[in-house]
């Protein structure tokens, strides 16, 4: 079963990246951008019985989910020290994803840049990370790693409870048994990253905990 769901998963990707192909500029960033919103559609499309599947399968969806999510997103020019500078992606603590993360990064790259894969157990090394998973194994460090990551311009993506509300930029949840997201505009801004627009309409808003509109 768990085989069959992967399949059709892959094959509405493959769709999504069709589809665009048709539609390809001469500007190789727009085309870019194309590709890495069709396949974000076709994975917050699919639906999956979360109880049926194994772990294996659920993370694969989500490493995809890492690197598209990761093509809507600008970080400060003074984060990467040159031009040609890797973005590094991390796991803190436990690993759910396996070799599954660094088989979805395999050859990919972001704006020229090549993409790393880090396994990170200690909180000072985070700040060498452009984009940082946070297991919900991990929750009750919450509150240490987004300490620790303060004056950073790093992208925190977690699967915990209120991982958003709670200062990280990103979260994923699981609603009529699709795989969505929410995006903490206030963390975003305080990190100074620039989320597309188009992201953000596929994202839930939310802000952080005791967040009020006058302020």
């Amino acid at each position: 079963m768990a085989l069959n769901h992967t399949n059709r998963l892959q094959a509405s990707w493959e769709q999504g990246r069709q589809r665009t192909r048709s539609l390809r500029p001469a500007y190789g960033r727009v085309s870019f951008r194309a590709t890495a919103l069709a396949a974000l559609l076709s994975l917050a499309a699919a639906t999956t019985t979360w109880a049926q599947v194994s772990p294996s399968v659920e993370y694969q969806v989500k490493a995809a989910l890492l690197l598209n999510i990761a093509k809507f997103i600008e970080w400060p020019s003074d984060v990467f020290k040159s031009n040609t500078a890797p973005i590094t992606f991390c796991v803190f603590g436990h690993d759910p994803f396996g070799s599954v993360l660094d088989d979805v990064l395999r050859g990919k790259t972001i704006n020229n840049r090549e993409i790393l894969a880090w396994r990170i157990k200690e909180l000072p090394d985070l700040k060498a990370c452009q984009l940082i998973f946070v297991g919900d194994t991990e929750d009750k460090r919450m509150s240490e790693i987004i300490n620790s990551l303060k004056g950073s311009s790093t992208l925190t993506v977690g699967e915990s409870k209120d991982f958003a509300e709670r200062g990280g930029e990103i979260q994923f949840y699981v609603e009529e048994n699709k795989v969505r997201f929410s995006t903490n505009v206030d963390a975003v801004q305080r990190a100074r990253l620039i989320v597309s627009s188009k992201l953000l309409g596929l994202a839930r808003i939310v802000h952080d905990q005791g967040h009020t509109n006058g302020g």
